[in-house]
Order: C-alpha cells, then structure tokens, then sequence
C-alpha cells in the first residue's frame, strides 16, 4: 500500500515538473507587456527581416518590471490609441525585458530604462531616448524621425529626463 502510495505520488510531481516546464517554455519572453494591444516581437533577425521586407524601421522598448517609469511610460503613452497606431502601422515594434535579458541591452547601449531605439531595417541607429515621455511628444519624435528617414536622412540623435528613469547596474 505505501509503495503505491510513493508512486502516485511521484507520478503526480513527475506531471507537475512537467507542466511547470511546459509553461516556462511557452511563456513569452515579454511577459511583462500583460495588459497592452501592441504586437510586440522579439529583437531577433525574424524582427529585422519583417523590418526589411516591409521598409520600416523597428521601434525598440526596453524596460524592466521593476521599474515605475516604464510601467508609466507604458500606460500612459504606448497605450495610447494615437502611438499604437503609428506603431503597428509605420514600424515593427520590439520589447526587450532588462531583467531576462541584461546582455542584449548592455549590448545595444541602454543605460536607463525605460530605453526606446529607433533602428532602421539594416540596424542603424535613428535615435535613442529615455525616460518618460507624454503622448504628444512621443507622437511627434517618432513622427519626425519616421518623415527623416523616409527621405533618406539618418542621424544618430539621443534625448531623455534621467529624473524619469531607472539606472540600470550591468
């Protein structure tokens, strides 16, 4: 009888471990993106290639669940209908998760999040800013930068607010 026992017991953390496994592989690197409408993808060459063979440039977030001010850039901006619209509809949207992934924002430079890029198709940086931005600003840089690169001009520009960030430690 307690042999029995053992055994169903071990068959039912066997099913446990492999569904919490099941779970943990399914789960979306971008998880923290819980309640947004954005599509967002995963900064890999699936990104870049849909950039290329639609000619956009990629819209880059990084942020960190630890973090107020992306929850608040998030939102209070993002959210907006106004900037998804211009998201989905002018450029590929991409999430990275600081915490999930340190070594690939290091990589692209970020020091503060919340961390936005702008790239276009063939990774060159359009610009870089930081920290919280209302919805009308951010509507009218990415705007702008959107009618600069569409005829042909690119510039390596960076702004933000460190008073609304998050310092990252690498």
């Amino acid at each position: 009888m307690t042999k029995n026992i053992t055994i169903i017991n071990y068959q039912v953390i066997t099913i446990m471990l492999f569904l919490l496994a099941v779970v943990n592989v399914c789960a979306e690197p971008w998880a923290y993106h819980r309640e947004t409408k954005i599509n967002w993808r995963q900064y890999d060459k699936y990104a870049f290639a849909e950039a290329k063979d639609k000619n956009k440039p990629l819209y880059i977030f990084v942020y960190s669940d630890e973090c107020s001010w992306c929850r608040k850039f998030e939102t209070e901006s993002l959210e907006k209908q106004s900037i998804r619209t211009i998201l989905e509809k002018e450029f590929i949207p991409v999430a990275i998760d600081l915490i999930k992934q340190p070594e690939l924002a290091k990589n692209l430079k970020v020091k503060l999040v919340p961390g936005n890029l702008l790239l276009t198709p063939g990774r060159e940086k359009l610009l870089k800013f930081y920290g919280f931005i209302k919805e009308q600003a951010l509507y009218e840089v990415l705007g702008k930068t959107l009618k600069k690169w569409r005829q042909g001009v690119t510039y390596d520009n960076e702004f933000g607010d460190e008073k609304t960030c998050c310092p990252i430690s690498y």
